[in-house]
């Protein structure tokens, strides 16, 4: 059955933080005699833009504290560092929309391992992010599968609404991304919007919630 969505990305656009650079600030304190996992960062970082490394194993690289962490670290991470960054014209059109019977779907680059507590909110219906790795209840800082990112959310979402028997209703449908990478994710839907953006990106209305 077709059915109105509304696409939704995280960092940037429902939140005003990169939550990426967040877990690292998080980690740090949690344990700073990990400090020496920064120069690592940085130098795979490096390896990355010079195109000697891949992506998936470049990124994952910015979670290497998660190995230290359980579900309660996670938690907290989620309401110290990321919930109060929300914005609240976001939460607002979550809503807004979530009344009007749209099927509300979060879909992020970032591990899924805190962005699920996203689901706590009654606007939202489903969360998609990258996947890490876990080794029995604990999760590692390797992605398992590809980086959630461009083509791949694409392929993310439409697994995601063929489990749930959903139908996107083009024409009715909307998403909401900061950035041109989640072109292929906006396509899927009429209604486009880049978020926080001054310059309008082709095919796209814009929307400033920034402060």
């Amino acid at each position: 059955m077709t059915h109105k969505v509304a696409l939704f990305d995280v960092d940037k656009t429902i939140i005003q933080k990169d939550s990426m650079f967040q877990f690292l600030l998080f980690g740090l304190q949690k344990k700073p005699s990990s400090f020496y996992l920064i120069f690592l960062i940085g130098i795979y970082s490096v390896f990355y833009k010079l195109k000697w490394m891949k992506a998936e194993r470049a990124k994952s690289s910015y979670f290497r504290f998660i190995n230290y962490m359980n579900e309660q670290d996670l938690e907290h991470f989620f309401n110290t560092m990321v919930k109060p960054y929300i914005y609240p014209e976001a939460l607002m059109e979550m809503n807004n929309k979530k009344e009007d019977g749209y099927h509300i779907l979060l879909v992020t680059a970032s591990p899924y391992a805190y962005m699920k507590y996203f689901n706590q909110f009654d606007e939202v219906d489903g969360v998609i992010g990258t996947n890490l790795v876990k080794r029995g209840e604990q999760f590692t800082h390797m992605i398992a599968g590809n980086n959630c990112k461009g083509q791949e959310k694409v392929t993310r979402i439409k697994s995601y609404l063929k489990e749930k028997g959903i139908m996107i209703d083009y024409d009715q449908s909307c998403a909401y991304s900061d950035s041109v990478s989640d072109m292929p994710m906006l396509q899927l839907v009429n209604q486009k919007y880049m978020i926080n953006r001054h310059k309008h990106t082709a095919g796209c209305e814009g929307l400033t919630w920034s402060l």
